[in-house]
């Protein structure tokens, strides 16, 4: 008898340590659903993230290419690397005899490899005017889209991944929707400025992908929300 009563008690205390831990667990899930439906809703959060609700994957690739002074942040850049690879359009962004560089690749699937601190000032404008003045290296953020919008869109998670990157930037430097611009038209702002120069044209970002581009930002601004209608 003495042996079923402790046994009995023991079998009593397993049921209530386990009962302890379900309701624990229980209580862990709830909290955090809470914390992310208030993440998820609240100004100012990021709405945009990845696959499987989570954040696209950042990898810092620091470039050598970087010029003196200052960054101020007072727009951005969207760019193409027109390369068949992320690995060819790193290789060339990180080269030192290449001379070029920005501060994020993004690549089809959204993955963000972060060359250079906003601040920085790197080398993706070349002879542009943007904001009242000459180089946009000075006054930028540069980001590279992988692929080339002339043969193909951009893919859905490029333009998520984009949005990730550029909301938190755009409310820490006070960048409005109107200072984000393609290659092209900081290019022929110059060359209207310019007109004895013998500077090429650049298609970079194709008017259709950049307007597209824009709609799901303004979008993301005032809705806090991803639209599907600007899938292609």
């Amino acid at each position: 008898m003495k042996n079923k009563r402790y046994r009995n008690i023991g079998e009593r205390g397993a049921i209530i340590l386990l009962m302890v831990v379900v309701l624990s667990a229980v209580f862990y899930v709830g909290c955090g659903n809470r914390q992310a439906e208030q993440a998820s809703s609240s100004e100012g959060e990021m709405a945009y993230v990845g696959k499987e609700g989570r954040p696209y994957r950042e990898v810092d690739v620091p470039t050598p290419n970087k010029g003196e002074g200052k960054n101020t942040v007072e727009g951005v850049v969207l760019h193409h690397t027109a390369e068949d690879s992320v690995e060819k359009a790193l290789s060339i962004l990180t080269n030192p005899e290449k001379g070029v560089s920005c501060h994020v690749l993004i690549d089809k699937d959204g993955t963000r490899y972060v060359l250079a601190s906003p601040e920085t000032v790197t080398w993706h404008a070349g002879k542009s005017w943007f904001n009242g003045k000459e180089n946009a290296n000075n006054t930028t953020i540069g980001v590279e889209f992988q692929g080339n919008t002339l043969e193909e869109p951009l893919t859905d998670d490029q333009i998520r991944s984009a949005i990730e990157y550029l909301r938190p930037i755009m409310e820490k430097y006070d960048i409005p929707s109107e200072r984000i611009v393609t290659h092209e038209q900081i290019r022929q702002e110059w060359k209207r400025r310019h007109p004895k120069s013998n500077v090429p044209d650049k298609r970079d970002i194709t008017p259709d992908e950049y307007s597209r581009f824009m709609n799901a930002l303004n979008d993301s601004i005032a809705n806090g929300s991803w639209n599907d209608t600007h899938k292609k």
